[in-house]
């Protein structure tokens, strides 16, 4: 391996190590190979500035701190340990950017900021079944689920949910089944149920006041 282009590879670990959490917890995932050296990029010199910032707080209390750039030389080692310092500590600011970055991503505060000011009515590029499940508000936690085949209804509070490609997963806690008569069928701590994308039917009865 070229010796520059390891050194590199050295250098971008932060965004590496970024890219991964995001990739593997995020809501959306880069499946092409640009993408992900793109995302890599972008989180690996987010990773470095936010440790600039650091460094540059630090400095006020704690005397001798020094952000060094790197001096970029074909062929020729360029990293010394103060470079491979400032490696470990980026990568260890890349942990808790990529937490801070899944917690942003999931819960869409960017959007619902946007949202609240009014300045946009879109909710991401998401569809609405992730937008909903990840708000995390009691009105779309507690569910009733049609199955018109079977004629049963599934009221029950959402514990988990995904989204594949061919079908809609969730995991419900506390159901009562019910007949669409309305009489109860049975009661399930969980119950775990997939359908398909174009096959599901759900209602939101939660008012306020209710209790689980």
């Amino acid at each position: 391996m070229d010796i520059f282009f390891f050194q590199l590879v050295i250098i971008f670990i932060p965004g590496i190590i970024w890219e991964r959490l995001d990739a593997q917890y995020g809501p959306s995932k880069a499946t092409q190979q640009w993408d992900i050296l793109r995302r890599t990029f972008v989180f690996g010199l987010s990773a470095y500035v936010v440790t600039f910032c650091v460094y540059w707080l630090a400095s006020f209390v704690f005397g001798g701190l020094n952000f060094q750039v790197f001096q970029f030389k074909k062929d020729v080692e360029f990293l010394d340990a103060s470079s491979i310092k400032l490696i470990f500590y980026a990568s260890v600011v890349s942990v808790f950017c990529a937490v801070a970055w899944l917690y942003l991503s999931t819960y869409k505060l960017l959007t619902r900021l946007l949202q609240w000011m009014k300045a946009t009515k879109r909710y991401g590029d998401e569809d609405v079944w992730d937008f909903t499940f990840n708000s995390g508000r009691a009105e779309v936690e507690y569910i009733h689920l049609r199955d018109f085949e079977k004629r049963i209804t599934y009221a029950g509070w959402v514990e988990a949910f995904s989204e594949t490609e061919k079908q809609r997963e969730l995991r419900l806690r506390d159901v009562i089944v019910y007949d669409f008569d309305g009489e109860v069928l049975f009661e399930t701590p969980r119950v775990y149920l997939a359908r398909k994308m174009d096959n599901i039917d759900i209602e939101f009865p939660y008012r306020p006041g209710a209790t689980e």
